[in-house]
């Protein structure tokens, strides 16, 4: 059951349920925030104009270069990411300058021919798949810390995570399935060190759903 139709069901008095489209916006701010606590600096783009770009920045990694950023958000419940839309961020990504990451975060991850695409693509690109953060509405969403439960790259993407180790976080490491993104988290490294990261951001609201 997604978010929406969980708080659906509650039927709390008094709370205003999300739109989808705001639903969405929280996700990519949420994205953003989430990225930043990792040593990115990015902002929200959005809008009708954005020209398939949800959010855009710099990100400098520890002792390693900095470099630019462009991403966009998919906040599909239960619905897992396809070539396709990998093929239409190819598109993005062609516009962009060579110097620049592409970084596709997706709610419900990657299908295996939505990974192979991306991992077999000339442009620098990065999946990541990270949890909704919504939990209720009223007066504004609020947030819980996203969890990253994927982080994927190809080889054009060497030269700027090249040093990013991945490893997975169980919850319970006597209890799990590992088909489940929701059994587990994960850890980043850099250089064989815990990336650490910043205390998050405690109300990334948009001003539009204000």
């Amino acid at each position: 059951m997604s978010i929406l139709r969980r708080l659906r069901a509650l039927g709390q008095v008094g709370q205003r349920l999300i739109s989808t489209v705001e639903a969405g916006t929280a996700y990519e701010n949420q994205a953003v925030a989430t990225l930043n606590q990792l040593g990115a600096s990015l902002e929200r783009v959005g809008g009708a104009s954005d020209h398939g770009i949800d959010f855009c920045g710099r990100w400098t990694l520890p002792s390693h270069r900095e470099f630019y950023v462009v991403g966009q958000c998919k906040h599909y419940e239960r619905k897992k990411i396809g070539p396709s839309i990998i093929r239409e961020w190819e598109g993005v990504m062609s516009r962009q300058e060579l110097d620049t990451l592409g970084i596709v975060v997706a709610t419900s991850g990657f299908t295996p021919s939505g990974i192979h695409a991306a991992l077999s693509s000339a442009y620098p690109v990065a999946l990541v798949t990270m949890a909704s953060p919504l939990v209720h509405v009223e007066p504004k969403p609020a947030y819980v810390q996203s969890a990253i439960r994927g982080f994927v790259w190809n080889r054009a993407a060497e030269p700027f995570l090249g040093r990013l180790m991945v490893a997975k976080k169980h919850y319970d490491v006597q209890m799990v399935d590992l088909d489940d993104p929701a059994a587990f988290t994960i850890q980043l490294f850099w250089d064989g060190k815990p990336l650490t990261m910043a205390p998050p951001c405690l109300d990334p609201t948009p001003s539009s759903l204000d």
